[in-house]
């Protein structure tokens, strides 16, 4: 019986002080489309989000003011190889940066370093990027405890994209799911609950190269586990809606500005944020 009191007390305790901030924004699916690199090219590139406020979403899913103004930076590198026609290869490389985030009322430490590495594949199942399918592994090369990498240990992630341009209108959209191993002892040994997520996105070409953008993103994951006992209301979500522009400086060279705003969530940060990219085909 106190064994079980035990495990339960540190369970909770470990939900409070390690879950992280994956769901705000994501390096693997945020912005990713259906198009496939064409066989022997490669594309080169990095974003950079900015997100900032006081604001959090708590576990009964309202908006809360933290003590102090947070701070999270995510600059996810990026390469894209086409292996054959219709399949590439990638790999994600993610740099995060923390600063004054609250999970509920705990706050995580100050931390810099790499996030969790993702290794994957896309392959046009149809033509024209009416389907294409994403399969990607999750290495889990960032700390959990210090949340700057993915909650949880190995992870795979399985989606379906679509994109159709229409004269000047242009739309995407992915549905994926995601499911991580338990993670390390140093991060209360979580094991997160299932993630699902939903993405749509419109363009508009408002003059020669530049293209007009509003998107939505929801991403979510189930009640975790930790040291083999699930925690109630210890799941995130968070729906965030985008407004941005697409540059498309050269034929090889395009530029990307988003300003994200989130309209709803549970454990979240609730931050406004500003996300660049940059893209480069350099074969």
């Amino acid at each position: 019986m106190k064994k079980t009191i035990m495990l339960t007390f540190v369970s909770i305790v470990g939900a409070f002080l390690f879950s992280t901030t994956a769901m705000a924004f994501d390096d693997l699916y945020t912005q990713d489309t259906a198009a496939v690199t064409k066989a022997g090219g490669i594309d080169v590139g990095g974003k950079i989000l900015y997100k900032f406020g006081k604001k959090y979403y708590n576990k009964d899913s309202e908006s809360a003011d933290a003590p102090d103004s947070g701070s999270l930076i995510h600059v996810p590198l990026f390469a894209r190889y086409g292996i054959m026609d219709k399949l590439e290869a990638f790999a994600v490389l993610p740099i995060v940066s923390i600063s004054k985030i609250y999970y509920q009322d705990t706050l995580l430490p100050d931390k810099s370093g790499i996030g969790d590495i993702w290794l994957g594949a896309k392959y046009a199942v149809m033509p024209d990027n009416f389907l294409t399918i994403r399969g990607a592994l999750d290495l889990p090369t960032g700390t959990d405890k210090d949340g700057l990498g993915n909650p949880g240990g190995f992870g795979i992630d399985v989606a379906a994209m679509t994109a159709k341009q229409m004269d000047k209108l242009g739309f995407n959209g992915q549905v994926g799911i995601r499911w991580n191993a338990e993670g390390p002892d140093d991060a209360g040994c979580e094991k997160p609950g299932l993630g699902i997520y939903v993405t749509a996105e419109g363009s508009y070409t408002l003059a020669e190269k530049l293209d007009g953008i509003f998107g939505i993103e929801y991403g979510m994951a189930g009640d975790s586990e930790f040291n083999g006992v699930e925690v109630k209301d210890s799941g995130q979500n968070l729906f965030t809606l985008n407004i941005g522009a697409k540059y498309m400086a050269m034929e090889t060279v395009g530029v990307r500005g988003d300003v994200l705003i989130p309209l709803a969530g549970k454990h979240e940060f609730a931050g406004i944020g500003i996300l660049v990219g940059l893209f480069i085909n350099v074969q």
